[in-house]
């Protein structure tokens, strides 16, 4: 009963964010043109963002803004040796390594991360030259500063300082230096430890190119 209750509703969020993750990528499916036409993206970025931290749609508990800086190094794998390689392969060959990290303006969890990015420019030209819809998507370590366990009603139990984190952003490209993006990151630590409360985030970032 004592397990039960420390991992209560933590099967809801997931599937919650789960649902929301499929719905974005169902309406990426149909906005896009068939994979093979997808560009991929490989430049330097740096990307500055607002997010609601944890919030209560999702599950969550803690409170207040995260501000977000994250910088996407560009691709180590050229685009000459890319397009040798067959196009169904191709879109995952090009990942942007990344570092970044979030301070949060009510006291909460803090985060720190690095890892890979693959994203995409999925249609182009839409209103002006070099303009489009770009995706994106993270998987690397986080590294946190919360409560590992459950000793504080407003701060979940984490289980660990070191979690898996994964996000996804979709976002307008103005033109081939700036782009807005809607944004939403998932952390936990995958039933690892014993407690597992994960923290959500959504919100909006604005990327420069360099």
């Amino acid at each position: 009963m004592i397990a039960s209750r420390r991992h209560a509703g933590v099967g809801p969020r997931k599937r919650a964010f789960r649902r929301l993750a499929i719905a974005g990528l169902l309406a990426l499916a149909a906005l896009s043109p068939t994979r093979s036409h997808a560009q991929n993206v490989t430049y330097n970025e740096m990307r500055l963002g607002v997010w609601a931290h944890d919030p209560h749609a999702l599950g969550g508990k803690e409170h207040g803004a995260d501000l977000n800086l994250e910088w996407n190094f560009a691709s180590p794998v050229s685009d000459d040796w890319a397009a040798t390689v067959p196009s169904w392969i191709r879109w995952a060959l090009q990942p942007r390594p990344t570092i970044g990290g979030s301070v949060n303006t009510a006291g909460g969890t803090d985060q720190f991360y690095v890892g890979a990015n693959w994203s995409w420019k999925l249609v182009s030209n839409i209103f002006n030259p070099d303009d489009g819809i770009v995706f994106g998507y993270f998987f690397g370590p986080g590294f946190n500063d919360g409560h590992r366990k459950e000793n504080n009603p407003n701060r979940k139990a984490l289980g660990s300082l070191v979690l898996f984190r994964e996000s996804a952003d979709i976002g307008y490209q103005f033109n081939s230096k700036y782009q807005v993006s809607l944004f939403i990151d998932h952390i936990s630590n995958g039933g690892l430890a014993k407690y597992n409360q994960s923290i959500n985030d959504i919100g909006v970032r604005l990327g420069v190119r360099f």
